[in-house]
């Protein structure tokens, strides 16, 4: 299911093309540095499953696990952050599916405090799943 076909994403956003490739691998640099998927991962996934773009905005990569959704990424670029994009695309998402999933490493503090206000409860919890001290909290939302 993906709602970006029916042109019923927030404004400007939409469903991505083939031709957003070098867009999102240049966007996922600026905001995961170090931590950025491999060009091939992003290639992989927008040719194998949803994903939505804003132009110099922002992009989402989930699942749709039919009964419910995944999301694996969420990048806002910096200068676009704490603008309520990343919450309005992400209500969408959670607004698809009956239950939404997702992982986050505890030591982003501003992530966990965006999915706790659109209504995520922690459902779990990997210690040093990302290295000594940074745990992957487990986090779902059930409508």
């Amino acid at each position: 299911m993906d709602l970006g076909k029916k042109n019923d994403l927030p404004q400007g956003w939409r469903t991505v093309r083939p031709e957003d490739l070098q867009i999102l691998i240049q966007m996922e640099k600026t905001v995961f540095g170090n931590s950025s998927w491999s060009n091939y991962s992003i290639q992989s996934h927008i040719e194998n499953h949803p994903a939505w773009i804003k132009e110099n905005t922002g992009y989402v990569f989930y699942l749709d696990l039919i009964d419910f959704s995944e999301l694996l990424r969420i990048g806002i670029l910096p200068e676009k952050r704490k603008k309520g994009e990343a919450g309005s695309i992400l209500k969408t998402l959670c607004d698809l599916f009956p239950k939404t999933i997702l992982e986050v490493s505890n030591l982003n503090s501003s992530a966990i405090l965006l999915y706790t206000k659109l209504g995520f409860m922690e459902s779990g919890r990997r210690k040093s799943y990302y290295g000594p001290g940074e745990d992957a909290i487990l986090m779902e939302k059930v409508r």
